[in-house]
């Protein structure tokens, strides 16, 4: 059988998506399941619905993928940014849930974008809420491609490599948590790869570059040879 990668999506209340009102929706680029698919795994869109126990018993790894910021109350700060859309708290506490499920079973997670952030937050690090104004020198991460450059294994990817990648964000790790080693970082420091807690983050966009299809797959290799 197919090795099942759970992902899970952004959460909306009708923010991002118009639906006549508040309708609490979830929503998830195709990219993700199409890359996952493309590799030889099943993809798996999770809900906060779902029997938490079902859902480690059928994944072999979890995906959590990009969204809107992480609120910023969760790793005790005041709002930086308040016109920026934030997840709803919903999602925060359901992927909680889903962090110590995968740590009690010795389940992979690989995060992307914010995935990488609420990790970092969750084991106790911190973040950087406006790259632009914190960072002013930065090389530029909102809707941009940009330089990276390895100083350590990561997944595929080889120490002292240096690749260019999808960027989308805004927010980044500040201090990171305990038990994280930094992989890779931009020519501006900004910290774009991790590794720690038996899990992995990124900060660029694997499903939208070429580094995609690689990435997954040993996400993938690794989730079945743990």
């Amino acid at each position: 059988m197919k090795p099942v990668i759970g992902i899970i999506p952004s959460f909306d209340e009708g923010a991002n998506i118009p639906a006549g009102g508040n309708v609490r929706r979830i929503y998830l680029r195709r990219e993700y399941t199409y890359m996952l698919a493309s590799v030889g795994a099943t993809p798996l869109i999770l809900n906060q619905d779902m029997d938490p126990e079902l859902i480690a018993r059928w994944c072999d790894g979890i995906v959590i993928s990009g969204g809107e910021d992480l609120n910023s109350s969760v790793y005790g700060q005041a709002v930086l940014t308040p016109q920026r859309r934030v997840e709803p708290l919903e999602r925060y506490e359901w992927e909680k849930v889903i962090i110590q499920l995968c740590d009690d079973k010795h389940i992979p997670i690989l995060g992307i974008c914010y995935g990488m952030q609420l990790l970092n937050v969750y084991y106790g690090g911190t973040l950087l809420q406006d790259i632009a104004t914190l960072r002013p020198d930065n090389v530029g991460h909102d809707l941009t491609h940009h330089d990276i450059i390895f100083h350590g294994d990561f997944l595929s990817m080889k120490a002292t490599g240096q690749h260019t990648v999808a960027s989308r964000h805004h927010q980044a790790i500040d201090r990171l948590a305990d038990g994280f080693e930094v992989r890779a970082e931009a020519p501006d420091g900004i910290i774009e790869a991790i590794a720690g807690h038996g899990h992995f983050g990124m900060q660029w966009h694997p499903e939208s570059d070429a580094t995609g299809a690689h990435v997954y797959r040993a996400f993938v290799e690794h989730c079945i040879g743990t």
